[in-house]
């Protein structure tokens, strides 16, 4: 079976761009495209109930009431969500997407997910929700679960979209580390754009020989790269980087427990990333 890119998409303002990054992910991929809108639960939230203190006859005509109340609204919400399905395939045909595909789930995003995992090349997700401004409160409140669930690439995007020309690996040295520069370097993804690798340690010779083997390997596969070992805090040194050298897109892995795992995953700077005008790109 074909893999594909997933998209998920919410109605929101992010999800133009959900759509942008994906329809562009597809076409260097040379990629199918799947469309993913998750319906939650829309009784999950309910008013209190105070059929208790009414009489038999009464009750009954509420609780009846309350059906068709829940239903009404489940058919509302579903159509709701056919048309964000609607409204993403076209912008992704307009794109230049052939043919995408779409689905309409209920229930939890990351199991929603999970169930869909082995067909998926790259999932797209929008940093910003329908919900609010800031990440904490849609699909990035769901994040971190998602990223420890599946173990497919993840794009996770900003607002806007904008090609990549150039783009920044967080580098630490570790076995994942390289995995995710031998992943890029075999990848039609980020093919014939300018390649960053920043190490954020002591500025050592030992550190900067490190970097020796990550960049033969991205040149031999055509990249120009260039190289850095900066010192400081984690968090200050790549958001740092990525302002002096306007970098379009961050990619790391899941690094157990090290420092980059901490600028990714700890309460304040998970925030920081996050709130990035840039994609991150987490693979595993």
């Amino acid at each position: 079976m074909t893999e594909k890119v997933f998209a998920c998409v919410d109605g929101s303002r992010s999800s133009e761009s959900v759509c942008d990054h994906a329809a562009w992910a597809c076409q260097r991929l040379n990629a199918p495209m799947t469309l993913l809108h998750v319906i939650r639960n829309p009784h999950g939230e309910r008013d209190p109930d105070y059929s208790g203190s009414l009489s038999l006859g009464n009750r009954e005509e509420l609780l009846r009431e309350l059906v068709e109340l829940e239903e009404r609204r489940g058919k509302l919400v579903r159509e709701q969500g056919k048309a964000v399905l609607a409204d993403a395939i076209a912008r992704v045909q307009t794109a230049g997407v052939e043919n995408p595909g779409k689905l309409l789930r209920n229930g939890d995003i990351t199991e929603a997910l999970a169930a869909l995992e082995a067909d998926m090349r790259l999932l797209v997700l929008g940093k910003q929700g329908k919900d609010g401004a800031m990440v904490s409160r849609h699909i990035g409140s769901h994040l971190e679960s998602i990223i420890r669930t599946l173990h497919a690439p993840m794009l996770v995007v900003p607002l806007q979209f904008r090609a990549p020309d150039r783009f920044l690996i967080a580098y630490d040295g570790s076995d994942t580390a390289d995995k995710v520069v031998e992943r890029l370097g075999r990848s039609s993804l980020l093919d014939r754009t300018e390649a960053h690798i920043l190490m954020v340690g002591a500025e050592t010779d030992a550190n900067r020989e490190k970097l020796a083997g990550p960049r033969a390997r991205l040149e031999r596969q055509g990249f120009q790269v260039t190289t850095a070992v900066k010192s400081g805090d984690v968090n200050e040194v790549v958001c740092d980087y990525r302002e002096a050298h306007d970098i379009h897109l961050l990619a790391m892995g899941a690094y157990g427990h090290s420092r980059l795992r901490q600028f990714f995953v700890g309460s304040t700077t998970s925030h920081m990333i996050m709130r990035s005008p840039i994609p991150l790109l987490i693979l595993r």
